[in-house]
C-alpha cells in the first residue's frame, strides 16, 4: 500500500493541474468574451452609421425583393424602414424605367462589388414619382448580407438644377451663335482662345476656326498699334474698353471695317481672356465716306448758289432802280397813243414785282446766311403795338380788329427785327385772305409751356384745306389761293426766322373758318 504521504502528494498534483487547466480555459474565454464584445461593438456602430447617413440603403435579395432600407427611405420616400420588406422592388418602379431596371438588376447580380450608377423613377407613399440615382453593391456570397445593397439617393432638385442650367446654357449658345455680332475671347498673349459661328457670316471662317491663332494676324497692320495700346491698358487697368473702329482680314483676304468693344475677364478661370464684341460696320463706314463727298458737294453747291445770288441781287439792283426812277419821271400826257399808255402801265407794273421780288430775295438771303443773329430780351406788346402803328391805315381801310392777351407770357429772347417781320407778316397775310362776309377778327395771345413761350395768332379770314397743302404750307413760292397780291413768300420767311433761333411754327385752318398758327419760341 501506497504510504498516505504518497497519496496526498499525488492528489495535491491532480489538484494542481486541474486548477491550471482552468486557469487556461478561464484565460481562453477572457480572449474570446472580449473578441465577442469588441465585434459586437462594432456591428451596432455600423448599423448606427447605416441607420443615420442621408443615402437610402436598401438590401434586395437574388429574386429582386426587399429585405432592408434604413431610416433615410422615410425622407427620401415617405416609408417606414420596415414598411417595404418583402414586396418586389420593380413594383414601384415607373412604368417607363422598369424594363430598364430590370434589365439592369440582372446585369447587377453577373458582377462583382461596386457596379456603376443609374438613374430611374421610383414610386412614393405620397402617389409621386422621386428620382433617384442608384449604385449597386453585389454581396450575395458574403454571408453578413446574402443580398445586392443598393445605395440611393434623391436627384429631383439637382436634376432641376441641370436642367435650368443646361436650358440657359442652350439659350445663351443659340443667342450667341445666332446674333450678327462676332464674340472672340482673346488671352493675354493675343491668342485667340474662342470665336463664335457669327465669324462665318461675317468673315468667311468656321466656328473656332481662327482658335490658337493670334489675333494680330488678321488685323489691318495701320490698325494694329492703336489696338494693341488699348488692348495693353484695358489688361492693366481692367473693365471696359471705349468702342474702337479697325480693319480685319476676312477669309478671302480683303479687309473690312468693324465696330468692337472688350471686357477683361481675365480672372475669370471659365474665361481668362479678353471677351471681345465687334460688328460689321462696312456699310455704316461706307455711307459715311458717301455722306462727307456729299456734304463736300453740297456746300460748294451751296456756296455757288449764294454768290450767284448774291451777284444777281447786287447787279440788279442798280438798273432796277434807275427803271424805277425813269418811270417815275415819265410823263404820261405826252403818250398820245393808248396802245403806248398800255405798255407804258404794264412796264411799270412788271418793275414794281421785279423789285418786289428782288427784296423779297434779299430778305431770304439775310436769314439763311446770317449764323450770328443777334437776341435780345424782347416786349410782344410794344412790338406788336409798334407794327400796328405802322400800318394803322390799312387795319382801319379793312376794319381789321386786333386783340391780344400777353399776360401770362409778354417777354421772349428772340430777334427783334425778325420778330416785328413775323407779327407784320401774319397780320397783312389776315387782312389779304380776309372774307367778304365779315370784317376781319385777328386774336394773338400767349403762355409758358415747359421751357418754351407759345405764342397763338388766329384769325377769321377764308382758311385753306390743311390736307390738301399741310407739307407745302411753309415752302417758298407756295400760293394756295388765286389773289393778286399773293407772292408765297411771307410764311416761307416766317418759317426761316422762327426755325433759324430753334422754334417751331405749327398751322391750322379749316375753309371759310380761319386760320391760326401756334409759335414755340425756345427760351
Amino acid at each position: 500500500m501506497k504510504s498516505v504521504t504518497k497519496i496526498i502528494n499525488e492528489t495535491l498534483l491532480r489538484i494542481k493541474a486541474r486548477f491550471q487547466l482552468v486557469r487556461e480555459i478561464q484565460h481562453e474565454y477572457s480572449e474570446n468574451l472580449d473578441e465577442i464584445r469588441e465585434k459586437s461593438y462594432s456591428d451596432e456602430r455600423i448599423k448606427l452609421i447605416i441607420q443615420n447617413i442621408s443615402d437610402m440603403v436598401t438590401l434586395v435579395n437574388k429574386q429582386g425583393v426587399i429585405v432592408y432600407n434604413n431610416k433615410a427611405v422615410t425622407r427620401i420616400l415617405g416609408y417606414e424602414p420596415n414598411e417595404l420588406n418583402g414586396k418586389g422592388m420593380l413594383e414601384y418602379v415607373h412604368p417607363d424605367d422598369r424594363e430598364r431596371v430590370g434589365n439592369r438588376f440582372k446585369e447587377v447580380l453577373e458582377e462583382e462589388g461596386v457596379g456603376k450608377s443609374f438613374e430611374f423613377r421610383y414610386l412614393s407613399k405620397f402617389g409621386k414619382y422621386v428620382l433617384i440615382e442608384t449604385v449597386g453593391n453585389i454581396q450575395l456570397n458574403n454571408p453578413a448580407f446574402h443580398a445586392v445593397i443598393l445605395i440611393s439617393r434623391d436627384i429631383t432638385e439637382k436634376r432641376k438644377v441641370e436642367e435650368t442650367i443646361k436650358a440657359s446654357e442652350e439659350k445663351l449658345r443659340s443667342l450667341i451663335h445666332h446674333i450678327s455680332d462676332i464674340i472672340t475671347i482673346i488671352s493675354v498673349t493675343g491668342e485667340i482662345t474662342y470665336q463664335s459661328a457669327s465669324a462665318r457670316q461675317l468673315m468667311g471662317y468656321e466656328e473656332n476656326e481662327l482658335r490658337k491663332r493670334n489675333f494680330s494676324e488678321i488685323v489691318h497692320p495701320d490698325d494694329l498699334p492703336t489696338l494693341l495700346n488699348s488692348f495693353q491698358k484695358l489688361i492693366e487697368k481692367g473693365g471696359v474698353s471705349e468702342l474702337t473702329e479697325f480693319r480685319l482680314l476676312n477669309k478671302d483676304g480683303n479687309y473690312f471695317y468693324i465696330e468692337a468693344q472688350a471686357t477683361n475677364q481675365i480672372d475669370n478661370p471659365y474665361i481668362k481672356g479678353l471677351v471681345v464684341n465687334s460688328r460689321d460696320i462696312s456699310i455704316r463706314k461706307k455711307a459715311e465716306e458717301e455722306r462727307k463727298i456729299l456734304i463736300k458737294e453740297l456746300t460748294k453747291n451751296n456756296s455757288d448758289l449764294k454768290q450767284f445770288s448774291y451777284i444777281v441781287s447786287h447787279n440788279l439792283r442798280a438798273p432796277l432802280t434807275n427803271l424805277t426812277s425813269m418811270i417815275k419821271l415819265l410823263d404820261y400826257s405826252t403818250v398820245t397813243t393808248d396802245r403806248s399808255l398800255k405798255l407804258l402801265e404794264g412796264f411799270k407794273a412788271t418793275t414794281a414785282h421785279l423789285n418786289e421780288t428782288l427784296n423779297d430775295l434779299i430778305d431770304i438771303l439775310v436769314v439763311k446766311d446770317n449764323t450770328n443773329i443777334q437776341t435780345e430780351i424782347l416786349n410782344f406788346e410794344r412790338t406788336l403795338n409798334k407794327i400796328t402803328k405802322s400800318i394803322n391805315s390799312l387795319l382801319e381801310e379793312t376794319k381789321t380788329e386786333v386783340t391780344y392777351d400777353f399776360t401770362s407770357a409778354n417777354f421772349v429772347k428772340f430777334n427783334e427785327p425778325y420778330l416785328e417781320s413775323i407779327f407784320q407778316n401774319l397780320i397783312t397775310n389776315s387782312i389779304r385772305y380776309r372774307s367778304n362776309d365779315r370784317h376781319p377778327e385777328i386774336s394773338i395771345r400767349s403762355e409758358i409751356q415747359g421751357e418754351d413761350t407759345i405764342v397763338t395768332y388766329s384769325d377769321n379770314g377764308i382758311g385753306f384745306d390743311i390736307n390738301q397743302v399741310k407739307d407745302k404750307i411753309f415752302g417758298l413760292h407756295q400760293k394756295f389761293h388765286h389773289h393778286p397780291e399773293s407772292r408765297g413768300i411771307g410764311l416761307y420767311l416766317i418759317h426761316a426766322q422762327i426755325t433759324s433761333l430753334g422754334g417751331m411754327i405749327s398751322v391750322d385752318s379749316k375753309i371759310n373758318k380761319g386760320t391760326t398758327f401756334t409759335i414755340s419760341f425756345k427760351n
